[in-house]
């Protein structure tokens, strides 16, 4: 594939058309966008992921183990300059609109961050398979995986296809059987995410984050949940608006007071503080849909 070549407001073209994108990702369960950002742009987000990092650490629960030296978070969206750009971006709206309709909806914004030492993560998937894609064959999520830096140790590993796996033998529908562990190594793909790029997957297909040397640079990867209007995410989240766990955006009155009309149609958001300064202590609120990599061993 080429480097995409779009502006705001110009439905993409050639490989990165959301029908043929969707197509992809619908087969694949994941595909990769190059050249989407200037490294500038990544270079942004990595001072803001590692300032927001570390204000976590400092908060108890502020973070979620998901293995040995690896962490997950949710930044505030507006401390995060590259969110607005990726919430924008054309490949970003036109797929998620192609995939879900004119209603889809970003849930989250999350951050994986494995330091030196991370050890592999067992196979899972993000979540048990929904109905509508058990029954009909329909996705209602993808996640958009940026990396604030060229990875060369430690790369995201998937197996292609197997987001159509019911995975009904599953620990929890998500950790397939220990045994098959060999088996799955055997036939994992590596992807070494740039600067730049972004992925589109489906947080069904069985990946893991892999083990990094003692020596390796921390890497942080924004992650962008989008869902269609009947996921559960959105389900849960009307169905009891006190509930924290279904995740969503939280911002700042003052940061929504903002936002683009067109982005405030797709942003499913709680206002947590009247501006910026008033914001809460970071406190990851929902447990991931149960993934708790600090119980297990690859």
């Amino acid at each position: 594939m080429t480097d995409v070549q779009t502006q705001v407001g110009v439905t993409p073209t050639g490989d990165y058309a959301p029908e043929v994108l969707s197509a992809e990702v619908d087969e694949r369960g994941i595909a990769v966008v190059r050249g989407a950002f200037p490294r500038e742009w990544a270079q942004a987000l990595d001072q803001d992921l590692a300032r927001e990092f570390s204000e976590a650490l400092r908060e108890p629960n502020g973070v979620a183990p998901r293995g040995w030296n690896r962490f997950y978070f949710e930044p505030y969206a507006e401390r995060v300059r590259g969110f607005w750009d990726l919430v924008q971006h054309p490949v970003v709206t036109a797929l998620s609109e192609h995939m879900f309709g004119p209603d889809w909806q970003v849930v989250e914004l999350g951050c994986d961050i494995p330091l030196p030492g991370a050890e592999n993560q067992p196979w899972h998937r993000d979540f048990p398979m929904p109905a509508a894609t058990r029954d009909e064959g329909r996705l209602t999520s993808i996640a958009v995986n940026a990396s604030a830096v060229d990875v060369v140790d430690g790369p995201f590993q998937g197996l292609p296809g197997t987001h159509r796996d019911p995975g009904a033998d599953w620990e929890g529908q998500m950790f397939p059987p220990d045994e098959r562990t060999p088996e799955l190594d055997a036939q994992l793909q590596s992807f070494f995410a740039k600067a730049g790029n972004f992925s589109i997957r489906s947080g069904l297909m069985l990946h893991r984050g892999s083990a990094m040397g003692i020596h390796a640079r921390m890497r942080q990867v924004a992650i962008l949940g989008i869902v269609s209007p009947d996921d559960r995410a959105i389900v849960d989240r009307h169905a009891n608006l006190d509930d924290p766990h279904p995740p969503r955006i939280r911002i700042s009155q003052e940061a929504y007071d903002r936002v683009p009309a067109e982005v405030k149609a797709h942003l499913s958001h709680e206002i947590v503080a009247r501006t910026a300064q008033d914001l809460p202590p970071y406190h990851t609120e929902h447990s991931f849909e149960g993934l708790k990599m600090d119980q297990r061993k690859s």
